[in-house]
């Protein structure tokens, strides 16, 4: 079964696999999702830090572009 396919992600609401920025942004998303659940001893190392900070400039990062695309597009 694909990624894409399974009922967790099906259950988060997306109906299809994304495609271009918003497949990075959706894995963005995913990463942050799950450093909720581990426990925060885990956290606190330097790697999963960065990962997790990554990711989260990552999004924003690219959700301004989009912005900024489709204001610009216009």
């Amino acid at each position: 079964m694909k990624f894409w396919e399974s009922p967790i992600i099906k259950s988060l609401g997306w109906k299809e696999e994304p495609k271009g920025i918003a497949k990075v942004m959706s894995i963005c998303m995913l990463i942050v999702i799950v450093t909720i659940f581990i426990p925060s001893s885990i956290l606190e190392n330097k790697i999963v830090s960065t990962i997790t900070w990554g990711s989260i400039i990552i999004f924003f990062v690219l959700l301004a572009f989009v912005f900024l695309k489709r204001l610009f597009s216009k």
